[in-house]
């Protein structure tokens, strides 16, 4: 029964052990009674009418322990009764991988790695392979797959030789038979099919980046290994730096950060952050106290030096951080407040196209950076490298577009029309920001006709010749550090082959620069920062 919800609200009409061929299985079923929907209320406020609609759900459920699974088999609303905490995520997924025809997906939902929450549902009736539905080469989770599928070794094939529109997620809906010894039979059959070699699947994308469920068997020691990088303990792997999605724009405006329930009185933090104004006062905690604190923690931006005029809302401090540590042959990353976890051979795969990547070097020359402690030190770079023959200054010359409010479209513009994006990165930092406002600028500058019209308009202002800027490439410019793969974890690496995907679509080509600088010395505010 652990695998199964109370059933408090239920009226059950069927709870007993039962035998399936050899095998001592559970039946579960009843009907779930509703006296009236949550809906009724609306209707009343509208109408003046008080509806009364009762109803019932009927469930069956058929619990079948078997190998290494216990197979829940569901009817009618059963599949509500299921504990989600104990599913084996994605199931049902690395069967359609193995048996789905690739040519013939009808439909597929997918979400995007990180916190955006973007999702997406597209269906094509007739079938097409994973490139009609136009998903992202990097970065984009399936979480769903339905589509003609080859259920040979089961019953339904033996008996009729046909394939079958299966759909496939965490469970698996496909035809099962009513004889119980062919049932045991086909549970075996799919247990031999997920088992199978998947690597010449043309779907095997759809599973190289999974969410880790809150199930697995290692996230407790995945907690400890990112409280002991909390605490200054590399043994296990990097700590990080990252920009959450949903702080880039309030960080535009940023004078300074507060921190929220990590130490109190804290001070405020310059606007340049870094890994440490974060994570010192972690370090006099015990593990479980960081583990706490960090579900706690807040940062914000602010629009004042004291760190008392919020911008936006308060950000959970957890969506701050990156790490990544191995266990086995499996690479975890946590990023944005969730743990992913992508197979070894495809961090490879991904290193070496990264690699390939970084070797586009911008034929571009800038004047040195000396860091000024001041909250516009970005702008006076840019100021001062726009004095240079061919080079425009566009930083927080901000365009507005129908779907872009506040868009950045470049920092800089090359000699040669490119678009620079300049950043300044310590070693702890992931280039988060700098992705998002490059990814936001090149999509806009494809979709958004609004965007080349305040691009020329922009240009023009500064320098009338070069009406009709037809950009040639996006130029990602850093100081601070060096670009080099080894300062880049595995999910910043997709989302830099994400990026160089959307450029490519606009006719442009993705180039990366390093900006000569002096070392940047911490003021004794921001160092005692917590």
């Amino acid at each position: 029964m652990r695998y199964l919800l109370p059933l408090s609200s239920a009226e059950v009409t069927a709870d007993r052990l039962v035998p399936i061929d050899e095998l001592t299985c559970r039946l579960m079923a009843g009907v779930l009674p509703s006296e009236r929907p949550s809906w009724a209320s609306h209707v009343r406020s509208l109408t003046g009418i008080d509806v009364e609609l009762p109803g019932s759900s009927p469930f069956a459920v058929l619990l079948v322990p078997l190998g290494r699974w216990t197979y829940a088999i569901a009817w009618g609303a059963g599949h509500l009764l299921l504990d989600d905490q104990l599913i084996d995520p994605g199931f049902g997924l690395q069967f359609g991988i193995r048996r789905l025809d690739p040519s013939r997906l009808g439909f597929v939902a997918s979400s995007a790695l990180g916190t955006s929450g973007r999702s997406s549902q597209t269906s094509i009736p007739g079938g097409s392979d994973l490139g009609g539905f136009h998903l992202q080469p990097y970065g984009d989770l399936i979480n769903r797959l339905a589509g003609a599928a080859d259920l040979s070794g089961l019953t339904y094939h033996r008996d009729t030789g046909r394939r079958y529109r299966i759909r496939t997620g965490d469970g698996l809906f496909l035809p099962l038979p009513c004889n119980p010894r062919d049932l045991i039979a086909d549970l075996l059959a799919i247990e031999a099919a997920i088992e199978a070699q998947d690597s010449d699947s043309l779907l095997r994308p759809a599973f190289r980046i999974r969410p880790v469920p809150k199930n697995d068997r290692h996230l407790a020691e995945l907690g400890e290994r990112l409280a002991a990088a909390l605490g200054g303990d590399e043994r296990f792997g990097r700590l990080g730096l990252a920009w959450p999605a949903e702080a880039v724009d309030a960080a535009e405006g940023a004078v300074t950060f507060r921190t929220l329930g990590l130490e109190r009185n804290a001070p405020p933090v310059e606007r340049d952050l870094e890994l440490e104004d974060l994570v010192a006062a972690f370090k006099g905690l015990s593990v479980a106290g960081r583990v706490n604190k960090l579900g706690t923690a807040k940062l914000v931006a602010c629009a004042d030096e004291d760190g008392t005029e919020m911008l936006g809302r308060p950000i959970a401090i957890r969506k701050w951080l990156v790490f990544e540590t191995s266990i086995g042959f499996t690479r975890y990353c946590y990023n944005q407040g969730q743990w992913f976890k992508i197979g070894e051979k495809f961090v490879s795969q991904i290193r070496d196209q990264v690699t390939d990547l970084l070797k586009r070097r911008a034929d571009l020359r800038f004047p040195l950076w000396t860091p000024t402690g001041k909250p516009d030190d970005e702008h006076r770079f840019c100021l001062k490298a726009a004095m240079e023959p061919g080079y425009l200054c566009l930083d927080q010359n901000f365009a507005t577009t129908p779907l872009h409010p506040r868009l950045e479209l470049c920092d800089l513009v090359g000699p040669q029309n490119e678009l620079i994006h300049v950043k300044w990165l310590t070693r702890a930092t992931a280039a988060s920001h700098l992705y998002t406002q490059a990814l936001a600028s090149a999509t806009s500058l494809r979709d958004e006709p609004e965007a080349r019209a305040e691009l020329d308009k922009k240009v023009r202002a500064h320098d009338a010749s070069r009406a009709g800027l037809n950009p040639s490439a996006v130029v990602l410019a850093i100081a601070g550090r060096r670009w080099d793969i080894d300062q880049l974890f595995a999910l910043s690496q997709i989302d830099l082959l994400r990026l160089d995907s959307a450029v490519r679509h606009q006719q442009m080509t993705l180039q990366f620069a390093d900006i000569p600088y002096v070392e940047k010395k911490r003021s004794g505010r921001a160092g005692q920062a917590a």
